[in-house]
C-alpha cells in the first residue's frame, strides 16, 4: 500500500525516490516498509500490472533507472489496500507482549525495572516528537497536516502506555500475587490437562 500510494502521488517516478520519500517519513519504523525491500516490491507489482514501467534514464556511470506510474489495477488495489488500513482494527504485533506474558519467569525487581525502563523510552519518544511539533518541522509549509496529526497520535498512545507502565510497576514493587494459589497447584500439575488425560 505504501509504494502504490508514493508511487500513486508522485508518478512517474524512480525506485529511488520512492525509497528516500520512505525514509523521509521513517516508514521503516510504524509500517513495516524494509527500504532494501523497494525495488524488489515495485517490480513484483509491474509483473503483477499494478503498475508499468514508463521508461528508464541513466546518470553518469549509475545503473538505469526505471520509472513507473500506476496501471487501473493498481489503482484499484491501492485503494482497497486504503481503506482496509483505515477501517479495519487490528493487533499490532509487539514483541514486548510476548516477554510480558512470561514475566512470572524473572525476579519481580528486573521485570518492574524493564517497566520503568520502557516508561522512560516512550517519554523520549513523546519529548522528540513534541519538539519536532514545536519547531515548526512538521507545520503546513513543511509538511502535510496529517503527518503532526500522526505524531499527536503517537504522543497520544505512548502517553496510555507510560502510565501502564509506570501503575504496573508499583504493583510489582508492591508485591501484588502474579498467580493464585489455586491456578498455580493446577500448573504444578501440568497446566490442568492431567484431567483430561486419555485413559
Amino acid at each position: 500500500m505504501m509504494i502504490l500510494g508514493v508511487v500513486r502521488m508522485a508518478q512517474p517516478v524512480h525506485g529511488y525516490d520512492v525509497r528516500r520519500e520512505l525514509l523521509s517519513w521513517h516508514a521503516d519504523k510504524w509500517a513495516n516498509v524494509q527500504p532494501g525491500s523497494v525495488y524488489h516490491a515495485l517490480k513484483k507489482l509491474a509483473e503483477e500490472g499494478a503498475l508499468r514501467e514508463v521508461g528508464s534514464e541513466q546518470v553518469g556511470g549509475r545503473p538505469a533507472r526505471t520509472r513507473y506510474e500506476m496501471t487501473a489495477k493498481g489503482d484499484e488495489q491501492f485503494r482497497d489496500l486504503l481503506s482496509a488500513a483505515l477501517w479495519e482494527q487490528r493487533e499490532v504485533e509487539d514483541p514486548f507482549l510476548a516477554g510480558f506474558s512470561l514475566m512470572t519467569e524473572l525476579p519481580r525487581e528486573e521485570v518492574a525495572a524493564a517497566l520503568r525502563h520502557r516508561a522512560r523510552q516512550l517519554r523520549a519518544d513523546n519529548e522528540g516528537a513534541a519538539a519536532a511539533i514545536a519547531s515548526g518541522w512538521a507545520v503546513p509549509e513543511n509538511k502535510p497536516t496529517h503527518v503532526r496529526w500522526m505524531l499527536e497520535l503517537g504522543i497520544a498512545r505512548n502517553e496510555g502506555e507510560i502510565a501502564w507502565c509506570e501503575r504496573v510497576a508499583e504493583r510489582i514493587e508492591a508485591g501484588e500475587p502474579y498467580v493464585s494459589a489455586e491456578l498455580q497447584a493446577r500448573w504444578k500439575h501440568g497446566f490442568g490437562h492431567a484431567e483430561h488425560a486419555p485413559d
